[in-house]
């Protein structure tokens, strides 16, 4: 009988899981692929095959209510790749599965529902399997994760507070940045929370999104305007950091943060209000955004306060979607090379030690950029 793959991207035929499998077929690495089509596998096959990479050696075609379809999936792999979303809806039942199983896990949520229910549902099947649970290893969430972690250890660790800042621009340089479609969707779900969540004074609340409004400077000195949104740093950060207060922003344009602002106590009834009329436009936009589309800058930004003692580290790049999958890849790669050593359902900080893993994805024009 052929041994099973070390590796499964689950999801595979998506936009985000079809860019994982070409980076891990330009490696010329093995892997095997699931999802709910078989006939859409193949054709990832054939495509990744037609490249000239390595095509994966195993299709795997699994029902997410069929528990015997996913465990003959996972079991016996090294390491899950999950790029299947949203993961409110989808997600759970592959992350359970690895937890029960052992077989370490990450994926590329930045839905903070998930995040909290795995932490808070499925820690105790990872220390029982000793099974590694990485939830939204994944732009934006990990690179967020170590700049909060550098920036904790700069004023000593156990922070008063820390404050995350993310500022996107298209390749035109206009504010934001281009989405696939289940980000799209993903994003519709995030909007729609009855709960939204912030880590204050040490411990979760419910914060509707947009309730806080500031400015804050990006490393080159230019302020910009940001409004607070719920991400899943509430539930990962003060974990590793000891922080009292997380709190994340996303920068905007100052009247659009007005009005988000304004709106915050409705604008939860009125996405949901009419969240199936959006879904039916998203599912008519494209998969995801291609050529110049994808050739976005970014900056993540970690503001870490302890008394008087105050710091900032960020890190800038590009392409983020082709940073998802970079940071997917070598998340196998360190698995394949037996160096994952935490347990449980963890942040990449604990999972992945900072320094190492920006060193280790250099080439792909993540920069740190912190003070001397």
């Amino acid at each position: 009988m052929t041994e099973k793959a070390r590796v499964l991207v689950h999801g595979a035929t998506g936009f985000t899981g079809g860019l994982v499998c070409a980076l891990l077929a330009a490696r010329g690495m093995t892997y095997a692929v699931s999802g709910r089509s078989q006939s859409r596998l193949e054709q990832l096959r054939e495509r990744l095959a037609r490249s000239g990479g390595a095509p994966p050696v195993e299709l795997c075609t699994i029902d997410i209510e069929s528990r015997p379809t996913i465990d003959r999936a996972i079991e016996g792999r090294a390491i899950v790749l999950a790029c299947a979303g949203p993961f409110v809806d989808v997600g759970m039942p592959i992350l359970a599965a690895c937890a029960r199983l052992g077989v370490h896990y990450v994926d590329t949520t930045g839905e903070q529902r998930f995040v909290a229910d795995a932490a808070r549902n499925h820690q105790a099947s990872c220390e029982a399997s000793r099974a590694c649970v990485v939830p939204a290893m994944a732009f934006e969430i990990a690179p967020s994760d170590w700049v909060c972690h550098l920036a904790a250890e700069r004023v000593g660790g156990a922070p008063d507070t820390i404050d995350v800042f993310y500022a996107n621009r298209t390749a035109d340089g206009a504010t934001g940045g281009a989405t696939t479609r289940g980000t799209k969707k993903s994003i519709l779900g995030v909007l729609a929370e009855r709960a939204p969540l912030q880590w204050v004074d040490g411990s979760l609340v419910v914060e509707a999104s947009a309730e806080k409004m500031t400015t804050f400077a990006l490393p080159n000195g230019r302020r910009i305007a940001a409004a607070s949104f719920p991400s899943p740093e509430a539930v990962v950060v003060p974990g590793h950091t000891g922080a009292r207060t997380v709190r994340t922003y996303m920068a905007m344009d100052e009247r659009a943060a007005r009005a988000m602002h304004r709106l915050r106590k409705v604008a939860p009834t009125l996405v949901r209000a009419t969240r199936s009329l959006a879904e039916r436009w998203v599912e008519r936009t494209a998969e995801g955004p291609e050529g110049s589309e994808r050739d976005g800058t970014f900056t993540v930004l970690a503001e870490a306060t302890k008394g008087s003692e105050r710091s900032r580290v960020a890190l800038t790049g590009s392409d983020p979607y082709g940073l998802t999958a970079e940071l997917q890849v070598y998340a196998a790669e360190r698995a394949l090379a037996g160096a994952i050593s935490a347990v449980g359902v963890v942040g990449p900080s604990v999972a992945f030690p900072p320094r190492e893993a920006i060193a280790a994805l250099a080439h792909t024009g993540l920069s740190l950029v912190e003070p001397a």
